[in-house]
């Protein structure tokens, strides 16, 4: 965690937004459903997207508790006066982004 807390917070900041604007990406429109699943001819596309979108569901708790704590390094009183703190909930954030990604990716990979 201590390459976490030297990074410059604009700098996870950027990381952070240009996770979260991934994630929304792939999650909100069609787009994951096209790179994981393949053409809506194809065959076992439904069954794909249903897939998708169970763990599109289950990413959205380690999403919530990133944009939570995105939001609440800039809000929180206690985090604007100390800037390692406001760096490490950053981090945190990035971490949550990441496993959140993770989760959504996870649902593109065949079931067993």
């Amino acid at each position: 965690m201590a390459a976490l807390t030297a990074a410059p917070s604009w700098l996870l900041l950027l990381c952070d937004l240009a996770l979260a604007a991934t994630y929304l990406l792939f999650v909100l429109t069609d787009w994951g459903d096209n790179v994981f699943c393949g053409k809506p001819s194809g065959p076992d596309y439904a069954g794909c997207v249903d897939q998708m979108a169970l763990f599109a569901v289950a990413s959205l708790i380690p999403a919530l508790l990133a944009l939570t704590l995105m939001v609440s390094a800039f809000l929180a009183p206690s985090l604007r006066e100390r800037p390692e703190l406001r760096t490490r909930t950053l981090g945190y954030s990035f971490m949550a982004w990441l496993i959140a990604g993770f989760t959504f990716i996870l649902g593109g990979l065949p079931s067993v």
